[in-house]
């Protein structure tokens, strides 16, 4: 069984302490695209420029951050990802929420990742239109 980490259960915990990103940790095998990282990246220093974390929060959310990126596997947005995401899906959905769904499709796809079975890859999202696309998809989503 593998989780697939998109970035709105990452932020929730880097930012507010959200534990539900225990439940995903818990897994034998956690994946999420590169593209989570930068995201975190990004809201971190949006939100210190913004001046919504004081400089200790800021502290506090990489080190958060830096402890979940130790714990999961991230995977290249390779061509074949940048493809697969610029492709039409069966719910609407966002340019980097495209990202992550591709990302978790080709991993669930490939031999050397899940060996073809869709179903032992779980998604993990707070992100509703990402849920219903891999819902749609064939993947399984575990928040909803």
């Amino acid at each position: 069984m593998t989780a697939y980490l998109d970035s709105s259960v990452t932020l929730r915990y880097i930012l507010a302490g959200e534990i539900t990103i225990r439940h995903v940790l818990e897994y034998p095998r956690v994946v999420s695209s590169e593209l989570m990282e930068i995201e975190c990246r990004r809201v971190i220093h949006r939100a210190r420029m913004q001046r919504e974390l004081s400089d200790e929060g800021v502290v506090e959310a990489l080190r958060r951050l830096a402890g979940v990126l130790q714990g999961i596997n991230l995977i290249e947005l390779s061509r074949d990802v940048k493809v697969r995401a610029a492709e039409s899906f069966p719910v609407v959905v966002r340019t980097l929420d495209a990202l992550h769904l591709a990302t978790a499709l080709l991993w669930a796809r490939d031999p050397a990742g899940e060996g073809g079975n869709m179903e032992n890859v779980h998604v993990f999202s707070h992100d509703s239109a990402l849920n219903s696309c891999a819902q749609a998809l064939g993947l399984s989503v575990r928040l909803g």
